[in-house]
C-alpha cells in the first residue's frame, strides 16, 4: 500500500502536529460502533508499533496501520486538505474513505487548531 500526502495536507499535518512526539498511524476506530465493519479512519500519533501493526510507504515516511484494517483500503491512497471545510480527506481514485479525517495525539485527544 502507498499513501501520498498532498502539499496542502502536509502543511495541515505539520500545523496539527507541532512538536508532538510519536509516529503516524492510520487508525481504524470502531469506538461506539457495533461491528468492526462500521468504523472510521483517523490519523493518530502512537509511541510505536504493536504486534497488530504493519508499515506501508508514504511520501512522509513509513506509516503504521493495524494489519487487519488494511483490507478495507485500496493499494494507492491520498490524504488531501480542503481549505474550505478545513478537513483532511482520505481518498483513492475510486472513493472517499473519510472526508473529515481527524488527527489525534498519543493519548487519543483530537487536535483542532484555530488556524485554517
Amino acid at each position: 500500500m502507498n499513501l501520498t500526502f498532498t502539499p496542502a495536507a502536509i502543511r495541515r499535518i505539520e500545523l496539527l502536529r507541532g512538536d508532538l512526539p510519536g509516529r503516524l498511524h492510520l487508525d481504524y476506530s470502531t469506538e461506539g460502533c457495533v461491528c468492526e465493519n462500521s468504523g472510521i479512519f483517523r490519523l493518530r500519533l502512537v509511541t510505536g508499533p504493536t504486534s497488530e501493526d504493519t508499515e506501508f510507504t508514504s511520501n512522509l515516511g513509513p506509516i503504521l496501520i493495524k494489519e487487519w484494517t488494511a483490507v478495507f483500503l485500496e493499494e494507492v491512497l491520498t490524504i488531501d486538505f480542503d481549505r474550505r471545510t478545513t478537513a483532511l480527506i482520505l481518498k483513492s481514485d475510486g472513493q472517499y474513505y473519510n472526508q473529515n479525517l481527524l488527527f489525534a495525539d498519543v493519548a487519543g485527544n483530537f487536535i483542532y487548531p484555530n488556524i485554517t
